[in-house]
């Protein structure tokens, strides 16, 4: 089976990239249609425009990240391909909602639909997934048989004029880095010296999985981004925690001494730190 490396753009799939070859290097990247949240560097701009193959607005990660993953290409040698499916946007006009922990679409659209999508025009099916999880993070890998099997509902064709649509078995979720007992220290290491300028919070940095304290310093470090959270929610009446709104985060306290930049708790395994 061929081997794929799920590149996040964060220290541990970057690292896992560099020490675990795969025949197939993706990136799949999350985009937003917001103006004032565009890139500075227009360089930059047009050269993901031309890795996506359309016009390139925005992200919701840090464009660090972005930088991060072509920089990455040089140091393999090899291409990184980058997918994008729906823009954030988009998908929560098609949803009339934002995700949330209960409604967990945003990576299962964005990311895993988009990969899958991609490797079924593109190469042989299934494929081994090799997915950036350590072993001090191993709560997040999927254990079973079934759990690790990766299918996804995409369009095959046309039935008439309307889409035809089937399940795929697509992957199977590999974990190099679990299996090599590989921890969060080893990266860290490596990554000082990497010559890779990683960004602080990895991920998108409106992520609901973050915890208060990292999406108030996100407030900080990248206001457009945030804001831009912030509108969905009030456009959408709705919440991407329970207990509190993105706006009412930025009026708390910044708590000096808490950890920041431990990414998200996502258990899908596409988002990475």
């Amino acid at each position: 089976m061929i081997k794929v490396n799920s590149i996040s753009g964060g220290k541990t799939s970057a690292f896992m990239a560099l020490n675990y070859p795969a025949d197939i290097e993706l990136f799949a990247l999350v985009c937003i249609e917001a103006e004032y949240c565009k890139p500075k560097d227009k360089g930059l701009v047009k050269y993901v425009s031309d890795k996506i193959g359309r016009d390139f607005v925005a992200t919701a990660e840090s464009d660090k990240t972005l930088v991060v993953v072509r920089d990455l290409e040089q140091l393999l040698g090899r291409e990184i391909k980058w997918v994008v499916g729906d823009t954030f946007d988009e998908l929560n006009r098609k949803r009339k909602s934002i995700p949330n922990r209960t409604r967990r679409f945003c990576t299962a659209q964005m990311k895993i639909h988009a990969i899958a999508k991609y490797l079924y025009k593109n190469t042989e099916l299934p494929v081994f997934v090799n997915m950036g999880i350590r072993y001090d993070e191993k709560e997040r890998a999927k254990v079973t048989k079934h759990e690790r099997e990766l299918r996804e509902k995409i369009i095959v064709g046309k039935r008439g004029a309307r889409n035809k649509w089937e399940e795929i078995f697509w992957g199977v979720a590999n974990y190099p880095l679990l299996n090599s007992r590989t921890t969060h220290y080893e990266i860290y290491k490596w990554a000082k010296s990497s010559g890779l300028d990683f960004p602080d919070d990895s991920n998108c940095v409106g992520c609901f999985w973050k915890p208060v304290q990292q999406l108030r310093k996100n407030w900080d470090d990248y206001p457009n981004k945030m804001e831009w959270f912030a509108q969905q929610e009030e456009k959408y009446i709705a919440n991407y925690k329970d207990d509190i709104t993105y706006r009412s985060i930025k009026k708390i306290g910044l708590q000096t001494d808490f950890f920041f930049g431990t990414g998200s708790g996502c258990q899908a395994g596409f988002c990475t730190d």
